[in-house]
């Protein structure tokens, strides 16, 4: 059977395509894939929250930090906090063991823009009851 050099050409041709639309298509589209918390959040507004953890979820694409507010606006509420991923938050130093359930919490966040108990701290600084003050570092690469 003798190969034809224009059909060899052809798929020479359609597998370089194939192949740089697929590289194409994975280095563009990424950045658009991420989700914006600008969206859901007010980015322009920080308030600042007091509670008791009462569960800390470690978990990809974003950890959460929920807390039993004490006072202020939210004040009995359950509040749910979004937070950074956890790869970003080890290389802060963080762990999934950093909140513990009952811990009393002063947290800041750009709260949800439609008033429900949910808030965005992806680069949080949180004081922590006779713990201290857990915060990011500098070189974290932060999302």
């Amino acid at each position: 059977m003798a190969l034809n050099p224009k059909k060899n050409v052809l798929i020479v041709l359609s597998v370089i395509t194939l192949v740089m639309s697929v590289v194409a298509v994975r280095a563009f589209a990424r950045p658009f894939a991420h989700h914006g918390t600008g969206i859901s959040y007010n980015q322009d507004q920080q308030i600042t929250l007091k509670g008791t953890v009462t569960e800390f979820v470690w978990r990809n694409p974003h950890a959460q930090l929920w807390l039993d507010v004490s006072e202020g606006d939210f004040k009995g509420q359950n509040y749910g906090i979004e937070m950074n991923s956890p790869g970003v938050m080890l290389r802060w130093g963080w762990t999934k063991n950093t909140f513990k359930n009952g811990d009393e919490i002063m947290v800041k966040v750009h709260p949800s823009r439609t008033g429900k108990a949910v808030g965005e701290c992806l680069n949080c600084v949180v004081d922590i009851k006779g713990k201290g003050t857990v915060k990011p570092t500098d070189n974290a690469g932060n999302q």
